[in-house]
C-alpha cells in the first residue's frame, strides 16, 4: 500500500505532510530509477511550490540526472517538451486544481503518462528504507535553463491543426484560473487566428481571481461572460491548466461527463472501432452511447495514474480516455490532459457538424448527477482510510441491500442500483476531502441517494471531519 502517493502524485502542505526534506529524498529516488537521462521540470506559481521546486532540483541533480529547467509552465507543456526532444521522463511542481495552500509533485514517464503505481511503490521503499543514492560531487547532473519552454506547445498544436483550424476571428472566452495557461492558451487561440478574450489571466500564487478547481459553479463568470460577447466558446482551466470544462454560447457550463462523451464519439466514429477509458465517476451517458456505437468502455481507478496505466495496457485498441473533471486524452497527442487541444479538437467538431456546443449536448440523454465534498481535519494516512471506507461500505451495503443491482470497488465503492442510478464514496487522494457523487435521471432520487450516503459517512468519520 503506498502512503505517499495518492490519486495523482504528492500532495500536501508545505512543511506539513509535505517537506522540502521528502521532496529532496523522492527527486533523489527518482534520479535513481532514470540514472543517466535527462528529466524535464516544471512549476506552477504557488507559494508552497516554490520551496518544493527547489528541493527537487537539487535531489535530481544530486541522484545522478541532467535537468532541464522550464521554470513556471502549465503541466502539458512541461509534457509536450518531453515529447517533442524524447527527454527521460518530468517532475511537474504544482497543486493543480486544489486550493492555494496545497502544493504537490507529479512524476512523468518518457512516454508523457503519469509513473506507474510500480514505480511509484519503488520510490516509497527507497525513501522510507533510505536506499537512494547520492553521486560523488563531480558526477552530479547538470541543469539546462530553458530560455523558450513553451515553443514546442506551440509547435505540436501546429502540426496537429495547422490546415485545419481556422477560427477567422471567432471569440473564445478563457479563463486560465489566475495559472501558468495565461502564458500561452490566449496566444494559441491567436495562432490559429481567434480572438481570445481573457478571465484570470495573470499569474497569481494565490489564485484571488476563482477557486483553481474548474466547476459550473466555479465557472460562472465564464459563462457570463461568453454571452455577453456573443462568444462561440468558453474555457475554463484549473490551478495547472490540463483540466478544461467548456461553456456553450448560451452560457452554460459543462462537467467533462458529457464533453468526454462528444469527444468519445469522435474520436470512435474517426478510427471505426477502439475502447474508451474512464473512471468509475463517469456519467452512464458513456454506457448509452457505448450500445448505440458498439465500443468497450475500460473502468479505472479515479486519477491520470489510473487512466494511463489502462491506456499502457490496451494501448492499440484505445480510441480515447477522459474524466469527468475535464481531463481528456487522445494517444495520438499526450497521456495527460491538454486544454488547447481539447478546445481545437471541440472547434473542429462544431465546425464539422453544423452546429453550436448547446445543440450537439442537446442530443444525449438526460441525467442528473450531483457531487458533494466532505472536508477533512487533515490528511489521513492510507490505514486510516482503508479501516473508514470499510466500515462506510458496510452501511451502505446494509442500507441499499434491496436495491442493489451490483458493486463496484474499484475505487472506493460505488452501489449501482436496479433502476440504474448509482451513488460512490470515495477519498480523495489529492486533498483532505472525501467525495460523494450520485447520478439518476430522477433529480428527487439521486437527492435522496447523495443525502443518504452523506448522512453514513458523517456518522461513520464523525470524529475526522471538519
Amino acid at each position: 500500500m503506498r502512503k505517499l502517493f495518492g490519486t495523482s502524485g504528492i500532495r500536501g502542505l508545505l512543511n506539513v505532510n509535505l517537506t522540502p526534506s521528502l521532496a529532496l529524498k523522492c527527486a533523489i529516488a527518482f534520479a535513481n530509477i532514470k540514472k543517466g537521462g535527462v528529466i524535464a521540470l516544471g512549476c506552477d506559481q504557488r507559494l508552497p511550490s516554490k520551496a518544493i521546486y527547489h528541493a527537487v532540483l537539487s535531489g535530481l541533480i544530486s541522484g545522478g540526472v541532467d535537468v532541464v529547467d522550464l521554470g513556471v509552465v502549465p503541466t502539458p507543456a512541461l509534457l509536450h517538451y518531453v515529447k517533442t526532444f524524447k527527454l527521460d521522463g518530468a517532475i511537474m511542481v504544482t497543486g493543480s486544481h486544489t486550493p492555494p495552500e496545497i502544493t504537490g509533485i507529479l512524476f512523468f514517464d518518457s512516454d508523457t503518462g503519469e509513473i506507474d503505481e510500480s514505480l511509484e511503490c519503488e520510490i516509497e521503499k527507497m525513501v522510507f528504507n533510505e536506499e537512494y543514492k547520492v553521486c560523488n560531487p563531480l558526477e552530479v547532473g547538470r541543469v539546462y535553463v530553458e530560455e523558450k519552454p513553451l515553443e514546442a506547445y506551440i509547435k505540436d498544436m501546429r502540426l496537429s491543426f495547422e490546415h485545419k483550424v481556422d477560427l477567422n476571428g471567432e471569440r473564445i472566452v478563457i479563463d486560465c484560473a489566475n495559472g501558468p495557461q495565461s502564458l500561452i492558451l490566449p496566444e494559441i487561440i491567436c495562432e490559429f487566428g481567434g480572438e481570445p478574450i481573457v478571465l484570470n489571466g495573470n499569474l497569481d500564487p494565490l489564485h484571488k481571481g476563482r477557486d483553481p478547481y474548474p466547476t459550473p459553479q466555479t465557472l460562472k463568470e465564464l459563462g457570463r461572460k461568453v454571452v455577453e460577447s456573443k462568444a462561440t466558446l468558453g474555457v475554463g482551466v484549473d490551478g495547472d491548466g490540463d483540466r478544461v470544462l467548456f461553456s456553450d454560447e448560451k452560457g452554460k457550463v459543462y462537467w467533462g461527463d458529457i464533453i468526454g462523451c462528444i469527444f468519445a464519439e469522435k474520436a470512435v466514429s474517426e478510427k471505426g472501432y477502439g475502447a474508451i477509458i474512464c473512471p468509475v465517476n463517469t456519467s452512464k451517458i458513456v454506457e448509452d452511447i457505448s450500445r448505440k456505437m458498439n465500443f468497450e468502455i475500460i473502468y479505472t481507478k479515479v486519477g491520470p495514474p489510473a487512466i494511463v496505466k489502462a491506456i499502457r495496457e490496451n494501448y492499440y485498441k484505445v480510441a480515447f480516455a477522459f474524466e469527468e473533471t475535464g481531463k481528456y486524452i487522445w494517444v495520438e497527442n499526450i497521456l495527460y490532459g491538454d486544454p488547447a487541444y481539447a478546445t481545437l479538437k471541440m472547434y473542429l467538431i462544431l465546425k464539422e457538424e453544423g452546429k453550436s456546443l448547446s445543440e450537439i449536448t442537446a442530443k444525449y440523454p438526460k441525467y442528473h448527477m450531483l457531487k458533494l465534498k466532505l472536508k477533512l481535519k487533515q490528511f489521513l494516512n492510507v490505514d486510516e482510510k482503508g479501516k473508514l471506507m470499510e466500515d462506510i461500505s458496510g452501511k451502505l451495503k446494509e442500507e441499499f441491500k434491496d436495491r442493489v443491482s451490483s458493486i463496484w470497488t474499484i475505487d472506493g465503492v460505488r452501489m449501482n442500483l436496479k433502476d440504474g442510478s448509482w451513488i460512490l464514496v470515495r477519498f480523495s487522494g489529492t486533498e483532505p476531502v472525501l467525495r460523494i457523487y450520485g447520478e439518476s435521471k430522477d433529480e428527487h432520487e439521486v437527492r435522496e441517494l447523495v443525502e443518504t450516503a452523506k448522512s453514513i459517512v458523517q456518522y461513520s468519520m464523525r470524529e475526522y471531519l471538519a
